[in-house]
């Protein structure tokens, strides 16, 4: 969130992790077997309403609990594997590429009921006024078309929730291809790596990585990324949230 010191709002610079190290989990939640779960992001180092920035992997047969944010909102995008997500005692079958958005006061639960390992990007953002809207499921891949040499999906996060949620975007890169755009001056923009390899160049630094490499980008900071790959493509998801 945005520091204010001696009246004057500060700024912060970017912010880089990556999804190795993550810590072990037993019954998270009250759920089942073992998760393995990293924060990504503090919310405190980013302007804006966020709480968190984390990526979460559920081993076969274990879960998340069910349980009840009472002071954010929150969205999954299911990375790998297939999910099973109880939201208000309604399943939902969810597999790579859905987005669930979790208004505040849902009660809902995660659970991995395949055989592999499955992974899944989670933001909370603290909430606005007003009512709760009701959950939703995107498949974002959907939603894919064709936009300056690149395919992009965009999906409003604002009629979702109460909060200064903005938008979220799917883009994927062909071989060799990039991306140059400048956050906005009212929004914190996250960047998370799914597939391929990139080269972020943000405020003038550069950070390489691959699948799980995240880059936080401040307001009205300029930003590129390349595809490091010249036959496979890039795809990377972005999460914006406004800063008031």
């Amino acid at each position: 969130m945005a520091t204010i010191v001696r009246g004057q709002r500060m700024p912060f610079g970017p912010i880089v992790n990556d999804v190795s190290g993550p810590a072990t989990t037993h019954k998270q939640v009250g759920g089942e077997g073992v998760c393995r779960w990293k924060m990504l992001m503090n919310g405190m180092h980013l302007e804006g309403e966020w709480n968190c920035v984390e990526y979460v992997v559920i081993e076969p047969g274990a879960s998340v609990g069910e349980h009840v944010h009472m002071r954010t909102e929150e969205i999954y995008y299911i990375v790998s594997g297939r999910a099973v997500v109880t939201m208000n005692d309604v399943k939902l079958d969810a597999q790579p590429g859905d987005l669930i958005t979790t208004p505040i006061g849902a009660a809902h639960s995660i659970a991995n009921e395949g055989t592999e390992d499955m992974h899944f990007f989670v933001i909370e953002v603290f909430p606005g006024e007003g009512p709760a809207a009701e959950p939703a499921q995107v498949h974002v891949p959907d939603l894919l078309g064709a936009v300056d040499g690149l395919r992009r999906a965009d999906v409003d996060l604002a009629p979702h929730f109460t909060g200064d949620w903005r938008r979220f975007s799917l883009v994927e890169l062909p071989g060799g291809g990039s991306l140059a755009e400048t956050t906005s001056a009212e929004s914190t923009e996250v960047l998370h790596v799914l597939t391929g390899s990139a080269e972020f160049v943000v405020d003038g630094r550069t950070y390489t990585g691959q699948a799980g490499l995240s880059v936080a980008v401040p307001p009205q900071i300029p930003w590129s990324v390349v595809n490091t790959d010249g036959t496979a493509p890039l795809s990377l998801i972005s999460t914006q949230v406004d800063v008031r």
